[in-house]
């Protein structure tokens, strides 16, 4: 039964990252492709919360994966992450996304 669980937490962030990284390219070939640009380039600080050394690795690198965001930095205590963000609308916006990709990991590395 566990492996069915974990199998199914598997297929669901794949489809959940896939989703988000769809949505990111659409956008950014939108903003290509219209006259003008719609960035609102800035950095973040993000609060991590993942516990584990691949829970972070997995956080950092599907962050930089995805269009138009960058895991620039983490600080020496692995607690918080500088996020550059193409798009960002409003810092909350950008800590939601992220917070739900954590929550993600979190029950994949569980």
């Amino acid at each position: 039964m566990k492996a069915l669980k974990k199998t199914y937490l598997i297929l669901s962030f794949l489809v959940f990252y896939l989703v988000k990284m769809i949505q990111a390219n659409l956008y950014i070939a939108y903003d290509i492709l219209t006259p003008k640009m719609h960035t609102n380039p800035g950095f973040v600080w993000i609060s991590i919360r993942v516990n584990s050394d691949l829970g972070i690795l997995l956080l950092s690198n599907l962050l930089s994966m995805t269009p138009g965001t960058l895991s620039v930095d983490i600080d020496q205590d692995k607690k918080k992450l500088l996020v550059h963000y193409l798009y960002k609308t409003s810092e909350e916006s950008v800590v939601a996304d992220i917070e739900e990709m954590q929550n993600k990991i979190i029950q994949l590395t569980a």
